[in-house]
């Protein structure tokens, strides 16, 4: 099956502040994260979701996660069709193809729901914090992340190639900012989705092109009974700020 690349959406990250960091709110210290973590095989199709025709890869991103969750917690919730990711990407902006910020996504996702899944609550993870990122991806099923995306990135998805810096890496120009769910790392390297396909990203990738990343805790996990360790009390009183 061709792989080709799809369009960008991502604006600059906005972080409220009235949220903290994510390990803030560890009621203790969180467990130190497995050697290696796949949420990605247990979905066997990741649909484009419209983000060949349009900058909707905020969305198409929170869906890719609802399928994993579904799979991770044996769920069965509503999972959005291409036509619903399309249409309510366009809710949120307006009318307009102009991109959205993954905080306000989070936000609607948080407050209002989208496509009747509702998610419990959601926190900033520092990017450059790699144990931070794999314990996220590993307790809670998953990062809503985002990534400024280099040009040499597209020639190396379609050849089906990983995300690596190849030599002359600092003179490639961007093309956009990009929303991507992280779903399953280990040694070498992260497995995101994008552009219907899982790929595979280097670790020294990821810490150059990233700008922001979210723990966000599933409507799932709470009907499966799971939410890993977090005061969730502190966190939805600031939530409520935001």
């Amino acid at each position: 099956m061709s792989r080709v690349a799809g369009k960008y959406g991502k604006l600059g990250p906005r972080f409220p502040v009235a949220l903290k960091d994510f390990t803030a709110y560890a009621a203790a210290p969180l467990p130190a994260p497995p050697a290696s973590v796949d949420w990605a095989s247990g979905v066997s199709t990741w649909p484009m979701d419209g983000n060949d025709q349009y900058g909707d890869c905020t969305m198409a991103a929170a869906a890719h996660l609802i399928q994993s969750w579904n799979a991770q917690t044996k769920e069965q919730d509503p999972v959005p069709t291409a036509q619903q990711v399309v249409d309510q990407y366009f809710t949120l902006s307006g009318g307009q193809d102009s991109g959205l910020a993954e905080s306000d996504v989070l936000k609607a996702w948080q407050t209002g729901g989208l496509w009747g899944n509702q998610v419990v609550a959601y926190a900033p993870v520092n990017v450059h914090a790699l144990t931070a990122i794999r314990q996220t991806i590993a307790l809670f099923g998953g990062v809503y992340a985002g990534i400024q995306v280099p040009s040499n990135a597209q020639q190396q998805f379609q050849a089906g190639q990983p995300w690596t810096l190849d030599p002359g890496w600092q003179s490639q120009p961007i093309e956009g900012g990009h929303a991507i769910p992280l779903l399953g790392y280990d040694a070498d390297w992260l497995y995101v989705i994008t552009w219907g396909a899982v790929q595979k990203v280097a670790w020294d990738w990821w810490s150059t092109y990233s700008d922001e990343a979210w723990a966000v805790l599933a409507q799932q996990y709470r009907e499966a009974g799971t939410v890993n360790g977090i005061d969730l009390a502190t966190l939805t009183a600031d939530l409520k700020g935001v």
